[in-house]
């Protein structure tokens, strides 16, 4: 079929999830596919070694009006379908029958009678994919706890350590337990009680590593319990993942020795893990909109990506028979997987996740009438102060917001 048959004979209509079928104008369009790779890169040989498999879901903007005398009324009665969380399908005259899910919605009344709109679709399958008996939590926690035994018999897989690593270790629990300490100070209510474990933990792990020489195995094992504290926290997991990332970044020394290459490797890859186990553990209040979990996603993969670096560049080639070292294949695996698991997962809660619009006002306005439009009004007022703070609306604006001002909303 031509392209002039398929304008003709097939005509663009957007099915939302609760039923309701639209017909607006539309313009072109443009496909983004991208798919799932694996790249690897080898010590001794030049280039990376890319290996694809099956595409992701394609990213497809969608631009269309809605136009006539009625135009907002259409507009308002599809933005109203729009906050129905189950499945779009899209009849394109390019692209076909497309069935996800919108992640961005933006409205622009600029043009009086013309009402455009901009949504950012993403591809999705429509069944529960892929099948599983298993918990995210529980199975996350499988792998750290898999990862974290790899870990230690790494470490203590070789008799390579000395008096001055002793101190080293004990400067690396202390720098663990202060990442945390200082990201619960805010929260007073539970500091008290946090403070006395990390106290025990710290005092353990540091008689531990007085015994490094004649029992490594133990030594990181304590090392590691420190990290475990945060997932007995009832606290937000912004606060525990900031004290993840906190202790990675002051985990990053100078590797001189084959000792200090296999304590990074140990104690930042516990870090990873750990993170990612906290990130599919968060208490009912977190992940409120979908942005908190692409940043938390975004953050795990830039320390994972800058783990890899740094261990990639402290790697010493085995003809180099006195300074030999490789990070442990085991552990890299496991770690490398749990990251995917986890990233994948977060994305799934995204779908759950209160979703972003954005809408030019059409009119000049005032606060309380946005939010009783757009959020419903409360009690307590906590919309207002949220829809406040989401749209940066200062006290010059109470009372009066121009037309065309930008405001967004989360449904």
């Amino acid at each position: 079929m031509s392209w002039e048959n398929r304008i003709n004979n097939v005509r663009f209509s957007i099915t939302c999830g609760d039923g309701k079928e639209y017909f607006p104008l539309w313009q072109g369009g443009t496909k983004d596919t991208e798919f799932n790779v694996g790249v690897f890169d080898f010590i001794n040989v030049s280039g990376s070694l890319i290996e694809r498999k099956l595409p992701r879901g394609a990213s497809i903007p969608l631009t269309f009006w809605f136009d006539g005398s009625n135009n907002i009324e259409q507009s308002q009665a599809f933005e109203n379908s729009a906050k129905d969380p189950r499945v779009w399908t899209v009849n394109h005259p390019f692209y076909g029958i497309i069935k996800g899910q919108p992640l961005r919605i933006t409205r622009n009344d600029e043009n009086l009678n013309i009402t455009a709109v901009t949504v950012d679709f993403w591809e999705s399958i429509d069944v529960d994919y892929p099948n599983s008996n298993f918990n995210v939590k529980d199975n996350s926690l499988e792998r750290k706890i898999e990862i974290q035994q790899s870990i230690a018999e790494s470490f203590s897989s070789k008799d390579l350590f000395e008096s001055a690593d002793i101190v080293k270790l004990k400067e690396t629990n202390l720098n663990n337990s202060s990442s945390f300490t200082n990201a619960i100070s805010e929260n007073p209510s539970i500091a008290d009680g946090v403070f006395a474990n990390y106290q025990n933990a710290t005092a353990r792990a540091s008689k531990s590593a007085d015994n490094l020489l004649n029992n490594s195995f133990d030594a990181i094992v304590q090392a590691q319990a420190l990290l475990e504290i945060p997932s007995r926290i009832e606290t937000s997991v912004d606060v525990r993942l900031n004290g993840f990332k906190q202790a990675y970044n002051k985990s990053k020394t100078i590797l001189n020795t084959i000792s200090d290459k296999l304590l990074f490797e140990s104690n930042s890859g516990a870090i990873i893990a750990n993170y990612a186990n906290a990130s599919v553990n968060p208490l009912d209040s977190d992940y409120q909109v979908i942005t908190q979990i692409q940043s938390v996603a975004s953050d795990l993969i830039a320390i994972y990506s800058d783990y890899l670096a740094t261990l990639d560049s402290a790697s010493v080639s085995i003809y180099d028979t006195e300074n030999a070292w490789q990070p442990n294949a085991i552990v890299q695996s496991q770690l490398y997987d749990m990251v995917v698991f986890t990233v994948a997962n977060l994305f799934n809660l995204g779908f759950d996740s209160q979703q972003e619009r954005v809408v030019y006002t059409e009119k000049e306005t005032n606060l309380i009438l946005l939010v009783h439009r757009y959020l419903g009004m409360d009690v307590n007022d906590e919309n207002l102060e949220r829809f406040r703070q989401i749209n940066q609306i200062k006290m010059n604006e109470n009372f009066k917001i121009r037309k065309g001002r930008k405001i967004v909303y989360y449904v």
